[in-house]
C-alpha cells in the first residue's frame, strides 16, 4: 500500500466511525502505522496519531440526514458525530449507531467527567485563593515560589511537652 500524509490516514480512521465502526483509537493508530509516511510518523508517534483522531472525531457533529434536492434541515440540539464509550476515550463510536443503552452510556460517561473536571476545577481555584495570599505581596513570583511558601508556611513546629513547674 502507499504511504499517505498523516492527516489522510486520520481522516480515514474518523471516517470509519463516523461509518458505524467503534474503533481503539491505539490500535487504529498501531494498525495504521505502516501507512503513514516517514514524515507523519516522527512528527506524530502513535500518541500524536491517537490525539488527532480524538480532536477530529470531536469537531465534527451530528447533522440530519439530506433528503434528495433539500435543504439541510437543523436539528435541535448538537452532539459530536462520535463519542467515547469508555472514561479514558479510548473506544470511539459514532452516535448515529448508538443504541439507547450506549446513548444512556455515553451519557453518564459525560457525567462523570464532568464531575472529575468539576473536581479538579475546585481544587486550581483552592490552590489560586491560596496562592493569591502570597501573591499579593510578591507578585513577580511564580507558582513554584508559591508552593513553597505555602509549604513552609502549612508545617508546624513539633509540639514540645510542657514540663510542670
Amino acid at each position: 500500500m502507499k504511504q499517505m500524509c498523516l492527516n489522510d490516514v486520520v481522516a480515514e480512521i474518523v471516517g470509519d466511525v463516523v461509518a458505524g465502526q467503534a474503533i481503539n483509537k491505539r490500535q487504529a493508530a498501531v494498525e495504521r502505522w505502516d501507512d503513514i509516511d516517514a514524515d507523519g510518523r516522527f512528527l506524530a508517534g502513535i500518541d500524536g496519531v491517537v490525539a488527532r483522531i480524538d480532536a477530529r472525531a470531536r469537531a465534527l457533529r451530528v447533522k440530519a440526514d439530506q433528503s434528495a434536492g433539500q435543504a439541510q434541515p437543523e436539528l435541535p440540539f448538537q452532539l459530536p458525530a462520535a463519542v467515547a464509550m469508555d472514561l479514558d476515550g479510548t473506544t470511539l463510536i459514532a452516535t448515529r449507531k448508538l443504541s439507547r443503552a450506549e446513548f444512556a452510556r455515553a451519557i453518564e460517561i459525560r457525567r462523570q467527567q464532568i464531575a472529575h473536571d468539576s473536581a479538579a476545577l475546585r481544587e486550581w481555584r483552592n490552590a489560586l485563593r491560596q496562592a493569591d495570599r502570597i501573591w499579593a505581596d510578591h507578585p513577580d513570583w511564580s507558582f513554584g515560589d508559591c508552593l513553597n511558601a505555602i509549604s513552609a508556611a502549612t508545617r508546624q513546629p513539633a509540639a514540645c511537652p510542657e514540663v510542670p513547674a
